[in-house]
């Protein structure tokens, strides 16, 4: 800390000072950006369960999201002329990521810091918008060619994709997918193709859950679920169990659309079926409390999404986890999906409620476990009696 003195106008004062310490903060700018692109190829995002090193710089660093984008472009940017103004202080963080995106539009680094003196932020903005191309391919010619073809296994345990699209919507379609492809996370060992089948998952899930304004945007699975109980509990849950459209269910996927998917289940057992009413896992007025309580959006650290919403349970169903609004947390897709029920993360339910972070189970939680032993069959007695107490009343002979 420095001391103040009352003694005559300090104004000037003042106004050096505050001048000197943005300096500095741009020069911390320039060397966080650095850090950010040695450290992103660690996958320090990925381990903690984060969709990318944005969400993680915004947790981590406790700044708005928006700040932790422009760091982060501004790491993978190769306009060292903009990095070095940066680091000299002669230019803001804002300004820098803005010139950056200038010099995507055509302009050389050395002519967009040129232009920069010129224009306030504001109007760097609208200069953007007025450079930024867009694809002009004839696509008359192409168009009556279009097509796509989606080829399913004869179990529907998987789907082929081809096809062809004119210019500007193939263009269009490329740019959501690696748009989306950003928000998602870098996966070891995990190639081009994969991501971009992730991002057209994500986009389609938009799609179904309403992301128009004023909806919800929540994520619901509407399903029907069909249980052999043999061979359910046979197969420890790997087999066993399907959807009415035909597709087979593992484990993992069933516990995630009993966490917060509306549901009915049909299971038989020798010579009595069970089923449930179509409902959901958590009481509508319950799940309202709770995305009240989270302020309608995700509750991770550090995520900022509203859309596709899910409430997940911190302590499982399946070890006796209850409804009570204690034990749950709005998720959004790729946390619930992803990070949780795909990755096998858990909520650390010491972390406070309006700050929820991931843990990895066991092994103290940062890393990742081993791969899963085997898993062995349930007892089928037992599997049984959950069976019966779906809807005991509802049992018929058969």
């Amino acid at each position: 800390m420095f001391e103040w003195s009352d003694e005559g106008d300090q104004v000037d004062v003042w106004e050096e000072k505050l001048l000197g310490n943005q300096r500095e903060i741009n020069r911390l700018y320039a060397e966080q950006a650095e850090l950010v692109g040695r450290i992103d190829p660690h996958q320090l995002a990925w381990a903690a369960g984060d969709r990318n090193m944005t969400d993680w710089l915004t947790a981590t660093l406790d700044i708005s999201h928006q700040t932790a984008s422009r760091l982060r472009a501004l790491a993978y940017s190769n306009r060292e002329e903009i990095k070095a103004a940066l680091a000299e202080a002669r230019i803001g963080l804002d300004r820098a990521a803005l010139l950056t995106e200038l010099c995507r539009t055509g302009l050389s680094a050395s002519e967009a810091l040129s232009l920069s003196p010129d224009y306030s932020l504001g109007k760097l903005y609208g200069l953007l918008e007025q450079r930024r191309r867009q694809d002009a391919e004839d696509a008359h010619t192409l168009f009556s060619d279009r097509y796509l073809v989606i080829q399913p296994s004869l179990d529907l345990s998987a789907h082929k994709f081809w096809g062809m699209a004119v210019g500007t919507d193939g263009e269009m379609i490329a740019r959501a997918l690696h748009q989306r492809e950003t928000e998602l996370p870098v996966l070891p060992e995990q190639t081009n193709g994969q991501r971009r089948l992730d991002a057209l998952a994500a986009i389609c899930a938009d799609s179904l859950t309403g992301t128009a304004a004023g909806a919800e945007g929540r994520a619901v699975t509407v399903a029907e679920i069909f249980i052999d109980a043999a061979l359910a509990a046979a197969a420890a849950g790997e087999a066993g169990a399907t959807l009415s459209s035909g597709p087979k269910l593992g484990p993992d996927f069933l516990s995630e659309i009993l966490c917060g998917g509306k549901v009915r289940l049909i299971a038989q057992d020798l010579n009595c079926v069970y089923y449930s009413d179509l409902g959901e896992a958590v009481p509508p007025a319950i799940r309202s409390l709770v995305l009240a309580r989270d302020m309608g959006m995700c509750g991770i650290d550090g995520c900022p999404s509203r859309y596709r919403l899910q409430v997940h349970h911190i302590h499982p169903r399946a070890q006796g986890g209850s409804h009570h609004p204690d034990n749950l947390v709005a998720l959004c897709w790729y946390h619930h999906h992803v990070a949780i029920h795909g990755m096998g993360m858990e909520i650390d339910p010491a972390s406070p409620v309006h700050r929820r972070r991931l843990r990895w189970p066991g092994n103290g939680g940062k890393d990742p476990p081993p791969p899963r032993p085997t898993p062995q069959p349930p007892d089928f007695k037992q599997l049984q009696e959950r069976i019966r107490s779906i809807r005991p009343a509802a049992r018929s002979e058969t």
